[in-house]
């Protein structure tokens, strides 16, 4: 994958209204518009990678969960579709999310779940098609907003074209060891309706995912199988030179059993569940751009809504593992006496025996409106700037009940009255409003100062209702009840760069990030608990960009972290605390270096390396007596590997004038991490480091109207675990997810001009 230097995409300058191509004046490089305008990769102060979608292509790329191979510093948590956390620069904590995921000028929003953490549920659209990916790598406050204090990740999708008739389809074919057959079929077309005026791009997708997880307990294989398809069309019409209209509507839907696996059966990629788990995800955006050139000023304004509905299953029958004794009983009814009776003890035992066959059952909805309207220049002089403003308005519902399963098959009884056990219903409704500025001024053709500032205001409104109690739970019927909290700030940014040359520059930066705060949704808590507020950051870092030879681009960066005030998990015993709370305590430093290396020594050959190094730690202890295992100063951030390493050779040579032969290799290594904070928490689990291997070879059109590839992923067969976790839910067992294994396909892609 090509993530920084040359390519020979042509990439299109999006956001400066003008709609021309300007890698002409950037020698083929590749153009970002990471600042919401169009500039050289190389002349961009910023930490940012950026690869095109040829490349992306040639490395068998289908989701931005595979941009971490080749990424430094980004990290996710992959709980398998929908379900994934994404990480940079080690910022992570339960909230709302840390990193911003864009796709083309559309945020998209994880939903907030029974634990107000929308951050571990970021939608996945299908990577076809591509233009570009974009990384942006440290807070971006003051032009992305909330939810970037982290970092964004940007996929920008080519663009209908209005002066071709063109296509593409490509077909993969796919066997995991020891599971089921996958495969995968992508398309596209673009069609012209008014010669250089108007056209339409239609793109459509469908994967059959190949299972590979075992249950044990009813000797089922394979059950993480399932599909997954998707579509989009845009369309764009350009009347004149200066106005750029885009038109999109996006669609996923994703339908799986849960790729988890219980770590103490021994074997690899075996659960022993006793219920279903699963996800069930169906993802909407509709989106406007309008882009006018005034000539020296560029408008653009954008709308999007998107809109998702989504169940979450998950197996929590573990959690009632021993508690249908009359200990139980007494432990959880609190009888007179402390004893229960005949008559209390045998409804108890019933009702528990029932449940230890069971899943939480989480259907959940998010209608997210957001606007944005902004202001750029677009010419050649010493100053640049954008200024605009942005509003959103986000509405989520999430129900969660437990449903009874059948002892026979572990299937869940129809959702009927008499097999629900627990049911809460909880809304969720966030407004945010921005105004934002970022301006630069280049002193001597050398050295150029920029300043950004954002001002911000949201305001979170929770709401919630238990039509059903469940004594396990701690929780009893309550009628609705609503809590509301609001904020403003400004956050800011200071850059400083200077350009030796056209081949060398550096820059230091400082910028800030936050997150809104929220809301509480657990019902029945002191009024001092419901509301937590916005957690910030300051990011400074050093930064070299670099060509030292003809061929060869380095990068390299380094940089610390300061937050305050963090969101962490905590809890209030018996209130609710299965579903857990948010606080405000602590700090954490964050040291890091990351390097980026891409060389072409001779024509064909192609080397790419990314190297970070990420240090985070909490900076003080958290003080408090609600937080769960809090953690002391010196405890590492969870799920942040010191080490991320990646590497890719590529090479390609003429087998004739009509005929390409190329190889591949892609190797990368995560070092080892821990689910949660705390030493002494009993449910941290040792995610341990782990390296992958992935080969291909093929054949291909000189011109790129053809290829056909022979692959084989994690090339060793490597147990690969990315994410552990345990709760009171799985009964302290560990949930397990990972790379499949051994995986051999082949794919096969066509062009048509």
């Amino acid at each position: 994958m090509c993530v920084i230097g040359v390519s020979p995409a042509m990439a299109q300058e999006e956001d400066a209204g003008q709609g021309q191509d300007v890698a002409a004046s950037t020698g083929g490089e590749i153009v970002v518009t990471a600042l919401k305008r169009g500039t050289r990769l190389q002349d961009t102060p910023l930490a940012i990678s950026a690869v095109t979608g040829d490349s992306l292509e040639r490395a068998g790329t289908t989701s931005f969960t595979e941009l971490t191979q080749n990424t430094p510093s980004l990290r996710i948590v992959d709980n398998g579709p929908g379900n994934r956390r994404v990480i940079l620069r080690g910022v992570v904590g339960a909230g709302e999310p840390t990193v911003g995921v864009y796709y083309d000028e559309s945020p998209v929003a994880g939903s907030v779940g029974t634990t107000s953490d929308a951050a571990g549920s970021t939608p996945d659209f299908r990577v076809f098609d591509v233009e570009r990916a974009e990384v942006l790598r440290g807070p971006q406050g003051t032009l992305y907003g909330s939810g970037s204090m982290g970092g964004t990740v940007r996929i920008i999708y080519e663009k209908p074209k209005a002066d071709q008739l063109e296509g593409a389809a490509s077909v993969n074919l796919s066997a995991v060891k020891g599971g089921n057959p996958g495969a995968t079929v992508d398309g596209m077309i673009n069609l012209p309706i008014v010669s250089d005026k108007l056209a339409l791009r239609v793109v459509g997708s469908y994967q059959q995912f190949a299972g590979y997880i075992d249950n044990s307990y009813y000797g089922t294989k394979n059950i993480n199988d399932g599909y997954s398809y998707s579509g989009r069309a845009l369309l764009r019409f350009t009347p004149t030179d200066e106005l750029t209209i885009d038109l999109g509507a996006y669609y996923t839907k994703v339908s799986t059993d849960a790729s988890r696996w219980f770590f103490e059966t021994g074997q690899r990629h075996t659960t022993n569940a006793r219920s279903e788990s699963g996800n069930y995800d169906e993802n909407r955006i509709y989106s406007g751009t309008l882009r006018y050139d005034f000539g020296p000023v560029a408008l653009t304004a954008v709308s999007t809504y998107f809109d998702r509905d989504r169940i979450v299953v998950g197996d929590v029958s573990d959690n009632f593992n021993g508690r249908d004794t009359a200990t139980g009983c007494a432990t959880y009814l609190k009888p007179v006496g402390g004893v229960c009776t005949p008559a209390q003890l045998a409804p108890y035992l019933a009702l528990t025996r029932t449940i230890q066959f069971s899943s939480l059952y989480q259907p959940q909805s998010v209608k997210n409106w957001s606007n944005e309207v902004r202001l750029s220049s677009t010419g050649s002089g010493p100053f640049n700037w954008t200024v605009g403003g942005f509003l959103e308005d986000r509405k989520s519902k999430v129900r969660s009940t437990l449903l009874s399963a059948s002892p026979l098959t572990g299937e869940l009884n129809p959702f009927v009255a008499a097999n629900i056990y627990y049911d809460r219903t909880i809304n969720d409704h966030l407004k945010q409003k921005a105004l934002f500025a970022e301006l630069s001024y280049k002193f001597f053709d050398k050295l150029t100062a920029t300043v950004g500032s954002r001002w911000y205001e949201y305001d979170k409104t929770v709401g919630g209702v238990v039509d059903q109690g469940q004594i396990h739970y701690a929780s009893v019927p309550s009628a609705y009840t609503e809590a509301n909290t609001t904020e403003n700030g400004f956050v800011h940014k200071f850059n400083l760069s200077y350009e030796f040359s056209r081949n060398l520059m550096i820059y230091a930066q400082a910028a800030e990030g936050f997150r809104p705060g929220g809301v509480n949704q657990a019902i029945g808590l002191p009024v001092a608990l419901t509301g937590y507020s916005a957690d910030s950051l300051w990011n400074y870092e050093l930064g070299v960009k670099s060509q030292p030879i003809q061929g060869v681009y380095l990068n390299l960066t380094g940089y610390q972290i300061d937050w305050t005030n963090m969101q962490v998990s905590a809890r209030t015993a018996g209130t609710g605390s299965v579903f857990g709370l948010i606080s405000n305590v602590g700090a954490a430093r964050i040291k890091g270096v990351e390097l980026e290396l891409n060389a072409t020594p001779v024509q064909g050959l192609s080397l790419i390396a990314n190297v970070g190094y990420t240090d985070a730690k909490l900076s003080e202890d958290q003080v408090s007596s609600i937080v769960v295992a809090a953690g002391r100063k010196g405890d590492r951030l969870p799920f942040v590997p010191k080490w991320n390493v990646s590497a890719s050779a590529e090479y390609v040579w003429t087998l004739s004038d009509t005929l390409e032969g190329s190889v591949r290799l892609d190797g990368s290594y995560v070092g080892s991490s821990y689910s949660t904070l705390a030493k002494t928490d009993v449910y941290r689990r040792k995610v341990d480091d782990y390296g992958l291997i992935n080969a291909r070879i093929g054949i291909q059109a000189p011109d790129g109207n053809w290829s056909a590839n022979l692959y084989v992923n994690n090339l060793f067969d490597a147990l690969a675990i990315t994410t552990k976790s345990s709760s009171a839910n799985t009964g302290g067992l560990t949930v397990t997810h990972g790379a499949p294994p051994r995986t051999i396909g082949v794919a096969f892609t066509k062009r048509f001009r």
